[in-house]
């Protein structure tokens, strides 16, 4: 007895779940997650930054700038410098820059990047 009751529970969440599933596949049906990316960072509204380099990890792409307003932290996985997105690697810790910087859910994306001065 007790083996059925455990059997027709096991069935109903095995049910739910996939029932989940199906809405959640549904919901997204044609939008991979680049593609709801990629429409928020075209949506999202630049804004200019100027500050001196406190770190820039490569690895991670973390840029930290002390800014007028605060410390700010962008990601560098956008940002073109002078042109050229591959120099945006070579960021000197110390150095005045400034740019631009979008947001897309709660992550800052720098887009520009240029010495200062």
């Amino acid at each position: 007895m007790k083996s059925r009751v455990v059997a027709v529970l096991l069935a109903i969440a095995l049910l739910a779940s996939f029932t989940g599933m199906v809405y959640a596949q549904a919901s997204d049906a044609g939008t991979a997650p680049n593609q709801i990316f990629q429409q928020k960072f075209g949506a999202a509204k630049a804004k200019d930054f100027e500050g001196t380099v406190l770190s820039h990890d490569v690895g991670c792409h973390c840029i930290v700038l002390k800014t007028a307003k605060g410390n700010l932290t962008v990601q560098d996985d956008f940002a073109k410098f002078e042109g050229d997105y591959d120099r945006a690697k070579g960021l000197k810790v110390g150095a005045k820059y400034k740019g631009s910087y979008k947001t897309v859910d709660y992550i800052n994306y720098a887009t520009e990047i240029h010495p200062a001065g």
